[in-house]
């Protein structure tokens, strides 16, 4: 089965994120919350144990869904959005979601922005180079068609 860029993209995005969760986890495991929660720097992101499990809980998904191209395709666009959200919310607060204490919040902002531009891109380029989003997805529509004109007994 050859894979196809969206595939590689999003294995390479996620293993990235997921590794860098392991790092800042282990750098600061705090689950304490609030303005004065410790944070450790990791790549620009600040880093304790809520961040580190959200970039697992966004991320690790992720190399389940690589294994298809439709999959790959879906989950970069869905996690691309979910992962600008708290980018967005960083650049007006300190505290995202009232958890996350993000000290250096415009850095963490930026990271966020940009990590979501390049998972949204790698989507488009695959949406581009398969002609369309409905032919990037056809492999979604066979498997619900093959359910769907299979025999019940």
């Amino acid at each position: 089965m050859k894979w196809s860029f969206a595939q590689f993209g999003l294995l390479i995005i996620c293993v990235f994120h997921v590794v860098q969760a392991v790092i800042g986890f282990i750098a600061e495991p705090s689950f304490a919350t609030g303005p004065d929660a410790p944070t450790a720097q990791i790549l620009g992101m600040d880093y304790n144990g809520w961040h580190a499990v959200a970039g697992l809980a966004l991320f690790a998904p992720g190399l389940v869904f690589a294994i298809r191209k439709s999959w790959s395709v879906l989950y970069l666009i869905v996690a691309g959005v979910a992962g600008a959200l708290p980018g967005i919310w960083a650049f007006f607060s300190n505290q995202v979601a009232y958890i996350f204490a993000f000290p250096n919040n415009v850095t963490d902002a930026i990271v966020h922005i940009v990590t979501a531009a390049v998972m949204i891109a790698v989507a488009a380029v695959q949406i581009r180079l398969d002609g369309g989003l409905r032919n990037s997805l056809a492999d979604l529509r066979r498997a619900d068609s093959a359910k769907a004109s299979t025999p019940r007994h």
